[in-house]
């Protein structure tokens, strides 16, 4: 308080005030400073972003579901109108608002299927359905939205259809991000959003099996998330304006395309798709996380790919298609985690691995990949190709010997950097030892050393 026993925020300008609120968005906080304060009670009525999260209340109804007790009383109708009372009260002020009641259930582990016994029948959480989205949609705050993220609870979700998509189209026009996660999400009705640049989906059953309605609905999206999304068969991302993309298949669809003149960067993580269609021209940066890949692949188009991430197993079949002439500048290669020992080896020589590095200016080995690579070495024929190799990360197993590398820095260019990180369980006699033999070795690399765990 001020010396006078007045409000110490009095001074503050009401815009700065409710800039304040809005940055502090929790709707909890933002009550407690309406309380504390005259000021912020007033810029409270100009917040432009609130957040409501339920989690006592998923917590408590996860306890007495996994009890047998059924979850407890409803509370359907004062969520609902908690977040409407808060749309209704900013009116066009809002232009950011977050539900979240996924405590507990935030990595369902398939969004088409629950285990028996996690069924919820109430209603109170279930915030994707269509009265909760109208609630708040169909208020003043609705056509002033330009971000909503709602975050579903999985056990009243996953076994009913919503129709959050469609509700949203309908009210919220100037929307530009949308994020909905863990629900079972319809597309009838679903309108255009010419506006929606930014759209994450986690966690979703989604009944649009080939993404027709999506390509149709959000024909301006620059950044597409879809992790997790069950329900497809031959998914096809077809959208121009597209420039990012990750997308992490849940189940095994017969095919996977994806049509778009301006991605620039796409992260991919599926099983074995029979199919894979990559139609992306200005496509710069590809992960890749994949099982194995199909017969069918068409990835002729890829002429601005430099950087390239794998993990998997099945990289002679990778590397041919994604790597192999390609003007590939940044090669980083990862192991799956359930790899043996020798895996690697059975899965490619490394001769064959020993070439390409020697065509790409840098080269990243991650933890499990490098941790295979030594095995591998250690049964190399020596060869030695025309280099230009210039960077080089390798990290390094907890170590009982100096690891017999020579292959692989043997094919470094003149002057290469090679970042060497030994794992925190090496002693110091092996850090010493090892520093020692290979700067005296190989006097043209510029070493670099650290430490991983």
């Amino acid at each position: 308080m001020s010396a006078d026993g007045g409000d110490p925020f009095d001074s503050l300008p009401a815009a700065i005030a409710a800039d304040v609120l809005g940055r502090v968005a929790d709707g909890a906080d933002i009550a407690a400073c309406r309380l504390a304060s005259r000021a912020f009670l007033a810029a409270s009525y100009a917040c432009s972003r609130v957040r409501l999260r339920f989690a006592a209340l998923a917590r408590r109804r996860s306890v007495a579901l996994a009890g047998g007790g059924g979850g407890g009383p409803p509370g359907g109708s004062a969520i609902r109108a908690a977040a409407g009372n808060a749309a209704s009260l900013l009116g066009p002020h809002l232009r950011s608002l977050e539900l979240d009641a996924s405590e507990g259930w935030g990595h369902p582990d398939d969004a088409t299927w629950v285990e028996e016994g996690e069924f919820d029948e109430g209603g109170d959480l279930h915030l994707t359905a269509r009265e909760a989205v109208v609630a708040w949609a169909d208020t003043a705050a609705g056509n002033a939205l330009r971000e909503v993220d709602v975050a579903d609870y999985w056990p009243q979700s996953c076994w009913r259809k919503a129709e959050a998509l469609p509700v949203i189209s309908h009210f919220c026009h100037s929307l530009l991000k949308l994020r909905l996660k863990n629900a079972w999400l319809s597309v009838d009705g679903l309108k255009i959003m010419p506006n929606l640049t930014h759209l994450t989906l986690e966690f979703i059953r989604l009944d649009d099996e080939d993404l027709n309605k999506l390509n149709e609905c959000f024909p301006c999206l620059q950044i597409l998330n879809l992790i997790g999304v069950g329900g497809l068969k031959d998914p096809k991302i077809h959208l121009h304006q597209l420039k990012t993309c990750h997308w992490e298949v849940s189940n095994v669809p017969r095919s996977l395309t994806i049509r778009a003149p301006n991605l620039v960067r796409l992260e991919l993580k599926c099983v074995r798709p029979d199919m894979l269609i990559l139609d992306t021209p200005s496509m710069f940066t590809l992960k890749l996380t994949v099982d194995k890949l199909g017969p069918n692949v068409q990835a002729d188009g890829l002429v601005s790919l430099k950087n390239l991430w794998i993990e998997s197993l099945d990289l002679k079949s990778l590397l041919q298609v994604f790597a192999e002439n390609h003007d590939i500048t940044t090669l980083e290669l990862e192991l799956p985690t359930s790899t043996n020992k020798y895996e690697l080896f059975e899965a490619v020589k490394p001769e064959y691995l020993l070439q390409l590095f020697a065509s790409i200016s840098e080269v990243k080995l991650a933890p499990r990949f490098s941790c295979e690579m030594t095995h591998c070495l250690m049964l190399c024929t020596s060869n030695q190709f025309r280099s230009c190799l210039r960077r080089l990360l390798f990290h390094l197993p907890p170590l009982k010997d100096v690891p017999h590398l020579a292959p692989l820095f043997n094919n470094c260019a003149p002057s290469c950097e090679v970042t060497i990180l030994f794992h925190a369980d090496s002693s110091d006699d092996i850090r010493q030892a090892a520093t020692s033999v290979w700067t005296l070795r190989y006097p043209g690399i510029r070493w670099q050393w650290g430490t991983w765990n």
